[in-house]
């Protein structure tokens, strides 16, 4: 499996970038003004090489946008599907309307492994929880409107 570091540039742009050279700045100065790369995306680049090879191969600008734009991944082996529940209990869905809010406590909204799942979900646990909370994010805007409006007719 191989990981593109910056999808939004091609590997012939990052070349052109990494070729103007690197001066006095660190490599990871020149990769965060080059490439765009900081932090953890940065540092994987090393993962896997020596020293010795990195500090060689690193000097390439081909040789860095061509790691840079393909990074190899190495998957020794998948782990057993047991392991991949997510969780057990939460708050029961019953209890909730359909904008994941308390119904006996309004204004208070949950998602994610806040509510009653057991799964095997694997990847989907972030997924699963990014849409819950989009859901729950919306029955906020929509409990906040319907409680402007209440509010206004009162006034």
């Amino acid at each position: 499996m191989t990981l593109d570091l910056v999808p939004h540039r091609s590997q012939a742009e990052l070349h052109k970038a990494l070729a103007s050279g690197q001066g006095t700045r660190s490599m990871a100065n020149h990769l965060k003004e080059k490439a765009g790369l900081s932090g953890a995306p940065a540092n994987l680049l090393r993962e896997g090489l020596s020293l010795e090879d990195w500090n060689r191969q690193s000097r390439d600008p081909a040789w860095l946008a061509a790691r840079i734009k393909a990074l190899p991944l190495v998957a020794h082996a998948a782990r057993p599907l047991d392991e991949a529940i997510s969780s057990a209990g939460g708050v029961q869905l019953a209890s909730l309307d359909d904008g994941l809010m308390v119904r006996h406590q309004p204004g208070l909204f949950c998602a994610g492994e806040m509510l009653d799942w057991d799964a095997p979900t694997g990847g989907y646990l972030l997924s699963a929880s990014m849409a819950s909370g989009r859901v729950a994010g919306q029955g906020v805007l929509a409990w906040w409107r319907s409680a402007a409006r209440g509010a206004g007719a009162q006034a």
